[in-house]
């Protein structure tokens, strides 16, 4: 139920979908507990809509972290600070394909900007707008590949590790609440929701790749189910 509600949460502009939701979050303690948020965000979606990327993000840094971190081969100049030699080959990783649950990374919020084309580049992932500070959770259990604001354009970054290929992005937190090497579970707290880096108001930029290659979020993360 409650990978449920976090779907319907990030729903915008949908009348009937919103009207469902709510009837759906009385029905449980968890959801009665986070109708008020749901409905505010929904009373200032047009504002929410507002806060993204202020800018196109530079994918050299993220493409060195994976690099760093044995996820893909290859050497390249160092452009961020992450530590350790730079491995040729991808590293072995305890879970050789992670087939667990996936779960939104807020609570509750607004996709401010979707994954694909956008300002002439590809966006490479999901914009979720919400209040400055919520907590923002790990979308899968895995172990913290890096943690630090080094890499252009994402401010404050961390970068999870769930299986042999498959990592997860999360920019422009305010804070972050865990470190590099450190494992995450599912649902944990890893970060507060900021506006650093190339960000136009308080928003998370959500990335999955396997290996460098995104994904569109969507297509992981739990469906709505209108």
């Amino acid at each position: 139920m409650r990978r449920f509600l976090l779907v319907v949460l990030l729903l915008a502009g949908c009348k009937s979908a919103e009207k469902v939701a709510r009837e759906v979050m009385k029905a449980t303690p968890a959801g009665r507990k986070i109708l008020p948020q749901f409905d505010r965000y929904a009373k200032i979606a047009h504002v929410l809509k507002g806060y993204h990327d202020g800018a196109p993000l530079d994918d050299k840094g993220i493409l060195e972290v994976l690099r760093n971190a044995g996820v893909i081969p290859g050497k390249t100049p160092q452009i961020v600070k992450v530590g350790g030699p730079k491995p040729s080959a991808p590293k072995p990783f305890p879970v050789p394909e992670y087939k667990g649950h996936w779960r939104w990374p807020l609570e509750a919020g607004v996709v401010s900007s979707e994954y694909g084309k956008r300002w002439g580049k590809n966006h490479n992932g999901l914009d979720i707008a919400a209040d400055l500070k919520v907590p923002v959770f790990a979308a899968a259990p895995g172990e913290v590949l890096y943690s630090g604001n080094q890499v252009s354009g994402y401010g404050n970054l961390l970068v999870l590790r769930h299986d042999e290929k498959t990592t997860t992005f999360y920019g422009h937190n305010d804070s972050l609440k865990v470190k590099t090497g450190d494992k995450v579970e599912a649902n944990q707290v890893i970060a507060l929701l900021g506006s650093t880096g190339r960000s136009t108001g308080p928003h998370v930029h959500f990335e999955i790749r396997e290996k460098d290659k995104p994904l569109d979020p969507r297509a992981r993360l739990p469906k709505n189910a209108f």
